[in-house]
């Protein structure tokens, strides 16, 4: 098990889904919102106080819209919660794949699970030979969307305007 210190464990950004070191992130000026908890480097808060009239940018992980109220980061806080959830087991994988994985991989909320099913590739080869339709659709929650669908499954979308 690795001893877990400020240049191990690793903190995003809200805005931009950025990754610091906990040791570079003090250094460098971040800021942990006191209402959601999530942390924001100094380029994000100053955006988002400028374009968002300083909304907290936790709301593009579906944290509910909330001002944004920057506090210190607290280090000894961060440190206790890596070692609880680390040591216990609970969160130990989740937290590896936070914290250490590619940045290509973006951003995992804590509440995501990864369906290793809908990920393997389907074998019905009559269900690739069919040509994928596409056609316009009103969604009630994106508005007006373009979708792909082959035999009526739904397989992407795009938001239109």
């Amino acid at each position: 098990m690795a001893v877990i210190t400020t240049t191990t464990v690793s903190v995003r950004c809200a805005g931009h889904n950025g990754r610091a070191t906990l040791k570079e992130a003090v250094e460098a000026g971040w800021r942990m919102c006191r209402v959601c908890r999530s942390f924001a480097c100094p380029k994000c808060i100053q955006e988002f106080d400028f374009k968002m009239n300083g909304v907290c940018p936790s709301f593009i992980f579906g944290i509910e819209s909330h001002q944004l109220s920057p506090g210190p980061i607290p280090v000894e806080e961060v440190i206790l919660f890596a070692e609880q959830n680390k040591s216990e087991g609970i969160t130990g994988e989740l937290l590896e794949v936070l914290f250490f994985e590619d940045e290509q991989m973006g951003f995992m909320p804590f509440y995501a699970t990864v369906d290793k099913k809908a990920q393997e590739s389907e074998d019905d080869e009559d269900l690739n030979l069919e040509p994928a339709k596409i056609q316009e659709e009103m969604w009630s929650s994106f508005g007006f969307v373009m979708t792909k669908r082959r035999r009526g499954k739904f397989i992407t979308w795009e938001k239109i305007g």
